[in-house]
Order: C-alpha cells, then sequence, then structure tokens
C-alpha cells in the first residue's frame, strides 16, 4: 500500500529554502525530477503525455474570511485599525497608513479560498486573488443586477391577430438603468391571460443605460378589436404588466390583437411609390419634417384593388436595411384605394444611391417593388465676382425675365441642382435672398462690415472686390469671424480682379491661390489679359518662362472641346483632353468633341502653361484657324488644384430664350423646356443654335452645367476627407 506523503506549507518552504545547494527546481510528493519549467512540481508519478500525475490528493490552500474587497485584511491592517473608523465615509485606511498602502502591491498573485459571502461587499465564496488592488474570485458569483425601467420608453412591436402564433417579429423594446451588474430576468404578463406573453432572461456585465428586446411568446386567444373594425375607438386592448427581478418599479401597456376575421388584401401601384425626404450621409431620419422642402424622411406607396371583404384589416409595408435605414408602416383598410406611408429609421452610410424592396402582408398579392433613395450632397456655399450686367455673367444676378433665362437661373432651380430624388445634381441646393435682381449683393462700399446672414450665394462686384480687405476675404474663403465657409467662388465677367502692381488685388488674389491650393473650389471665366496672366504666374509658383497672356479669336469665333485634328499640332495632342473627363462628360450631356462659342469681344488665351499640371479643353486656335500659338490653351482644369479656367468674360453671355434660334455673335447660354423620364426640367441647359454661322451648334451652357456638378462633388469629396 501506497503512504501518502503529507507536507506542510512551511515544509515546501524549508525544502525551497535548502534546495539552492541542491536544485533550482523541487518535486513534492516523490523523488521523481520536476519537469524543467516547474520551480515545484507536485506530483507522485511522470506522464510526458500531460496525463494524470496524482492519485492520493492535491494542493490544499488555506481558508479565510476576508473582510474587505479592497484591503489585505484579515492579513494586514493599517497602523491603527478599528472597525469604527468605517463609520466614517471619509477614511481612507492607506492614507492613514502609508507603510500599509505600500504592502499592496508586494502582494500580487497572492491567492486563497474565501469563505465570505456577501452580495454588498461584493465578495464570495472560493479561490481569490489580490491584484495589487482588490481580491477578485475566480468563479464569480451569479448576483442579481439591479436596474430601473424607464417605462415611457416601452415600445410594441409585430402584429397581433387571434389565432396567430406570436414569431420574432412580435416583441417589446425598453430602456432601461442598469446600478448593479448581475443576472436579470424580465417578463410582461397580460391580466385577464390573454394566450400569450414576454420574457427574457440574461446577465448585465456592467452598468448604465441598456435598450433591451424581450420577445413575445405564444398565441393570442380573442382578439381585442370592437365591432368597428375601421375604427379603434371601441377596442379594448389587453392590459400588461412588465415586472422584472431588478428591484425596480413596474411598466403598465397594452396590446392590441386585431380580428383575423378579415384579411388583408391589395396590390401596390409600384409606378407611384414616391420618396420624400431630404437624405445626407450621417444624419438621422426623422419623422419632423425638413424645413427647407417641407418632408420627413418616409416613402407614400399606393394601394388597389382592395375588396370590401377586406376593410377592417391591417395592411403592413416595410423594406429591408440598405446602409443602416430601413421603412415601414401599417394601415387600416377602408377604401378600394388608398395611401400607406412608410416611416425611415436609421443613420444612413455613404453617398451611393439606396435601392430598397417594399413586400407585404397582402394574402391576395406577393409582389414586391422597388424604391430608390438618392443622397444628397449637403449645402455648399457660393462667392460669385462680376458686374450687374441683364446679361448675367454674374452667377449672383437674379433673372427677373418669365422664363428667366441665365446661370443663376439654372444653378437656383432645384430639378438642376437641388434636393429632389430626380435632381440631375442632387444637394441641399442654392437658394436666392429674393426675387429682385440684385439681392444675393453684398454692401460694394464697405464689405469688411458686412454681417453674414448664412445666405447660400455671396455675390461680389468689382468695387466690392476692390474694398474689401485681404483679411475679410480669408475670413470668407475659410469661415472663420462670424463667416460661414466658401466652397467655391467664381469670377465672371467684366472683373479686372489683378490690375499690374495693385497691392491690394495681389494680396487678395494670394488669398484665392491658397484658398484653391487648400481644397476650395475655384472657376474664372475672365477675358482680363493682365489678370490672367498676373493671376496664373501666382498659382503656379511664377515658373520660367513666365505664363503669357494674350488676346485671341473674336465675336462669334467657334472652338472645340476636347480632341481635335483640325485645330491641334501633334505636339500638342497628349495633353488635350480626349477620354472620360468629369466636365465634357458630366451629368448633364456628354460634349466632348462639340463647340463652344466666343461671346461679343475677344476670346483671351494662355501661353506657358506647365502642360503636365493641366487638362486642356480648348486651344488658342479657333475653328478654320492655325495660325495662333500651338501652345495657347483658351480653357483648362488644373490636375492637383479644383480650378477651372475660360478665357472668355462671356462664356455665360445670356439673352432672352428667344434668342436661341437667332443668327448672332453674342449671348451663347441659353435654357431650355425638356421632357426627361415625364417630368419637366424648366431651366435645363442646353446649345445655343445658329452662334457664329447658319448651322452651329455651341455648348457653353452645358459645359457650366457639368463644370459647377464637379464643383460642388469636388467641394462634397473635400468635406468628407476632411471632417
Amino acid at each position: 500500500m501506497k503512504t501518502k506523503l503529507v507536507i506542510s506549507l512551511l515544509n515546501i518552504f524549508l525544502i525551497m529554502s535548502v534546495s539552492g545547494r541542491l536544485y533550482a527546481q523541487v518535486t513534492i510528493g516523490s523523488n521523481i525530477q520536476p519537469e524543467k519549467a516547474a520551480l515545484v512540481d507536485i506530483k507522485e508519478k511522470t506522464d510526458k503525455t500531460g496525463g494524470q500525475t496524482v492519485d492520493n490528493g492535491g494542493l490544499l490552500l488555506p481558508r479565510v474570511n476576508l473582510e474587505r474587497k479592497h484591503q489585505l485584511y484579515p492579513f494586514i491592517r493599517e497602523k491603527g485599525y478599528a472597525p469604527s473608523n468605517y463609520n466614517d465615509p471619509g477614511y481612507d485606511p492607506d492614507i492613514a497608513d502609508p507603510v500599509y498602502a505600500a504592502e499592496k502591491p508586494v502582494h500580487i498573485g497572492l491567492i486563497v479560498y474565501n469563505l465570505t459571502d456577501d452580495d454588498d461587499k461584493e465578495l464570495y465564496p472560493g479561490l481569490n486573488q489580490w491584484d495589487g488592488k482588490k481580491w477578485n474570485c475566480f468563479q464569480q458569483k451569479a448576483t442579481t443586477a439591479q436596474f430601473e425601467f424607464e417605462c415611457s420608453t416601452v415600445q410594441v412591436l409585430g402584429q397581433y391577430g387571434d389565432g396567430v402564433a406570436l414569431n420574432s417579429s412580435n416583441y417589446i423594446k425598453v430602456t432601461l438603468n442598469v446600478t448593479r451588474v448581475g443576472m436579470y430576468t424580465i417578463s410582461a404578463a397580460a391580466n385577464p391571460d390573454n394566450g400569450y406573453f414576454y420574457e427574457t432572461s440574461g446577465v448585465f456585465y456592467s452598468p448604465g443605460i441598456f435598450s433591451l428586446t424581450i420577445p413575445g411568446t405564444g398565441q393570442p386567444v380573442n382578439h381585442t378589436q370592437g365591432s368597428n373594425l375601421a375604427d379603434p375607438g371601441d377596442d379594448t386592448p389587453d392590459q400588461f404588466t412588465l415586472t422584472s427581478s431588478g428591484g425596480g418599479s413596474d411598466c403598465n401597456f397594452t396590446v392590441n390583437v386585431r380580428s383575423t376575421a378579415v384579411r388583408p388584401e391589395f396590390s401596390i401601384d409600384c409606378s407611384a411609390t414616391v420618396v420624400e425626404g431630404m437624405y445626407f450621409e450621417d444624419t438621422p431620419l426623422s419623422s419632423t419634417p425638413n424645413p427647407i422642402n417641407g418632408q420627413s424622411h418616409r416613402m407614400k406607396v399606393t394601394l388597389e384593388n382592395i375588396p370590401p371583404s377586406a376593410y377592417g384589416s391591417i395592411a403592413v409595408l416595410e423594406t429591408n436595411t440598405v446602409d443602416g435605414i430601413s421603412f415601414k408602416g401599417e394601415s387600416v383598410l377602408t377604401s378600394s384605394t388608398q395611401e400607406i406611408y412608410l416611416t425611415g429609421t436609421g443613420i444612413p452610410r455613404g453617398l451611393n444611391e439606396k435601392r430598397f424592396t417594399i413586400t407585404s402582408n397582402s394574402e391576395s398579392s406577393f409582389e414586391s417593388c422597388e424604391a430608390v433613395v438618392y443622397m444628397l450632397v449637403p449645402r455648399k456655399r457660393l462667392m460669385t465676382l462680376g458686374n450687374t450686367s441683364s446679361y448675367g455673367y454674374n452667377a449672383g444676378m437674379v433673372d427677373t425675365r418669365n422664363p428667366p433665362n441665365n446661370l443663376n437661373a439654372m444653378l437656383t432651380d432645384k430639378n438642376n441642382f437641388g434636393y429632389n430624388q430626380w435632381s440631375i445634381v442632387r444637394f441641399q441646393g442654392f437658394n436666392n435672398i429674393s426675387a429682385s435682381s440684385t439681392s444675393n449683393f453684398i454692401s460694394s462700399s464697405n464689405p469688411d462690415a458686412w454681417v453674414d446672414d448664412q445666405r447660400d450665394i455671396v455675390a461680389l462686384e468689382t468695387a466690392t472686390w476692390q474694398n474689401m480687405s485681404a483679411a475679410t476675404l480669408e475670413s470668407f474663403l475659410k469661415g472663420t469671424n462670424g463667416h460661414t465657409k466658401v466652397d467655391i467662388f467664381m469670377i465672371g465677367y467684366n472683373t479686372d480682379y489683378y490690375r499690374n502692381s495693385n497691392a491690394g488685388d495681389a494680396a487678395r488674389c494670394q488669398k484665392l491661390v491658397d484658398f484653391v491650393k487648400s481644397g476650395g473650389i475655384l472657376m474664372i471665366c475672365s477675358e482680363s489679359t493682365n489678370s490672367n496672366g498676373n493671376f496664373m504666374n501666382l498659382l503656379f509658383n511664377n515658373p520660367s518662362p513666365a505664363i503669357g497672356s494674350a488676346s485671341g479669336a473674336g465675336l462669334g469665333s467657334n472652338y472645340t472641346l476636347g480632341f481635335n485634328n483640325g485645330n491641334m499640332p501633334p505636339e500638342m495632342r497628349p495633353y488635350y483632353c480626349r477620354d472620360d473627363d468629369p466636365i465634357l462628360r458630366g451629368p448633364f450631356e456628354d460634349i466632348l468633341g462639340r463647340n463652344w462659342g466666343e461671346d461679343a469681344s475677344i476670346t483671351m488665351y494662355v501661353t506657358n502653361l506647365p502642360l503636365d499640371k493641366v487638362v486642356i479643353y480648348s486651344g488658342a486656335r479657333e475653328i478654320g484657324n492655325t495660325s495662333r500659338p500651338a501652345d495657347g490653351v483658351t480653357i483648362f482644369r488644373h490636375k492637383e488644384y479644383p480650378f477651372v479656367f475660360v478665357g472668355d468674360g462671356g462664356f455665360n453671355s445670356s439673352e432672352s430664350r428667344s434668342y436661341w434660334d437667332t443668327l448672332s455673335d453674342v449671348c451663347p447660354f441659353v435654357l431650355t423646356s425638356k421632357m426627361i423620364n415625364g417630368r419637366t426640367y424648366t431651366n435645363y441647359p442646353t446649345f445655343r443654335f445658329r452662334f457664329g454661322g447658319l448651322n452651329n451648334r455651341v455648348y457653353n451652357t452645358i459645359f457650366t452645367a457639368n463644370a459647377f456638378a464637379w464643383c460642388i462633388y469636388q467641394a462634397e469629396e473635400y468635406r468628407r476627407t476632411h471632417k
């Protein structure tokens, strides 16, 4: 018979104290060599496979009654300890005895078997380990959590019908405040019982505010609807009480069980579905109407083919979840055709269009419909510089003609640039202060004193520019000193914005250069040779040879947009736009290879541009002329900075719409009415006919529309990457 080796902890320590003379390691329970990594190895036999090594006993740890979670009692106490000290809430043993406090980290790793069971002190029986600050029980006791319901947050989800078993869509949600972690049980039962209830259990691992889902179980026996199934006024809903093990107050709520004697029968008119609301990335959907368009986030769906036998039943429609958002709605059927609204919930992610599938609980039709939510680019501020001529060069000039026919009318039409789900460029839109022609213009005499009123378009005249300090312009461009940031800056005819040797112009243009180099969007339509040359040299860091500017062809001249064999020398072909381009192949129309027309005076071109830094849209040579400089450029886009240049101040010059078909050399800008997918766009950009020649068509308006779309998307991309 084997003899057990009984050895005290004191003997272990004695053995280890002398083992330094014999071995660096020791085996207890036998004379077998200890394993390599063990300082102390308790075993009676060896098993190298990881199997059993002891038959007759194990390690017996000391049993103790711990007294406090954060103290080394009863092993060590602070000097002057007395149990009455703990009646004082400000008493701290570590402060009372620094020597005692220093012992705490020294004992990290101390393990005992605790016998104290006290929930209030958070001391639990079992193996406990000291981590330097507190005791941690190896096997946490299953305590009961403490929490309080927020009864006002109770929501009943799903549809309930007599004789219809509850499923995963039938549940209640409630918010609760957990003050102590532990296990919980929550249930809700009706009085009187109606065959179904709600119940859940689990563990709260941390205190805090939680939203909890409590699933329903069972099958309603009786419906609670009155005799008038379409009117809830005579219903008697089931009365539920929500109770819990958390110690807080109970909550009362009701559930209405519909009669299944009538069945929802209907079909959906998919073509009549309308998506309402303005949708912005990372902005929660809301049932509150947006003050801009008066719409909330919802879908209007038309139901049809509803038989009288279905009146009083409930139609339920919902969508799938796409990029964080979904829609759901229900309505009592009361007529052969009716509308139902599906309310949106969630927070949308990304700017991509979101395609939803609408499904229903109809028992006569299993069809589904598709609905598309288009995301909007948020508000952008436009600052414009140019004169107040009726020809509409300045994008801030409101057209008072009927119908309107200028740049401002195109930009402020929400079907072109706006928040409609069918807008060509979907964003919050530009809005004028009023219908007055110069309402968007700020004071020209003292612009530094102007108080920002958060308008979308801030229009400047030449005098305003010249009277504005560089510091004030910078505060506009950056959005400092009480100003809203400018996203897009446009210069139009006729502004000498960078006069030779003018220090004020030089300082302001330096702010524009800083603006565009830091992500601001700049578009210049100018035929001022001095200003354009000065600005180009400033923008391109004064290259050598310097960038030159000169006057080119006169009124009525036509130029080709993009690659053009007839008017392009071979050495310049690599620098011309000839493939996909966000402006020439923009959202309004593909105009690559089309023509643009010079208005009234003379086109300005630049030479000595760093060609590797630009995309050339149009050269110096008008159609039919090859004598102008081969490296001359009239329209280009910078590759690195969001900057577009057009060497014609009257590029967007306009007369009335009736001028569209007039043989003339002036006013190439024109709007029209156009039908797209069954919807009329009343201020749509189009070509100008018979410009500078009997059969000529020029596409200035569409170029500008596409360019503004590019500006808006560039501004939004900058915002998203720097938010």
